[in-house]
């Protein structure tokens, strides 16, 4: 499994290399979520949030065990039915969603050691909406081994 340390420290430091993301948020599917979400600020998004990874094991043998970390993490922006509709939030996070998904990219062929084993058929990238009535943008599935 991966080390969760390790996975926060490079998603938070991926502000720094996109600054279109103004807030990485590591998060878990439970009662208190949607208020960590909706608690958001305006200058605190687009926020890349990160739901805690899971994984199941994919050792051929007990001599070489690993395990597939099983992963999804949303780029997210409020939508206002005034100013700004689902589709312009999409359009406006598209751009930032290939970049993070270049950069994964790169970081598995530089021998990033997080992504160094990174399944590039696995990155499934789905449009959101209607996330906790107010967020639009992307989600991003993708799977990568550990030892």
């Amino acid at each position: 499994m991966v080390d969760l340390q390790q996975y926060e420290e490079y998603w938070s430091g991926i502000t720094e290399r996109i600054p279109q993301i103004k807030k990485v948020v590591p998060v878990t599917f439970d009662p208190d979520m949607g208020a960590l979400v909706q608690g958001l600020k305006a200058d605190e998004l687009p926020a890349l949030l990160l739901i805690i990874p899971s994984a199941k094991g994919k050792s051929p043998d007990v001599d070489n065990l690993l395990e597939l970390n099983l992963c999804v993490a949303f780029l997210m922006d409020k939508t206002d039915p005034q100013r700004k509709g689902t589709y312009q939030v999409l359009k406006e996070l598209q751009p930032v969603m290939e970049k993070m998904k270049a950069q994964m990219i790169d970081d598995k062929a530089a021998g990033c050691h997080l992504f160094s084993r990174l399944d590039l058929s696995s990155l499934s990238t789905i449009p959101e909406a209607g996330f906790y009535s107010v967020f639009a943008g992307w989600s991003l599935g993708f799977e990568f081994e550990t030892p």
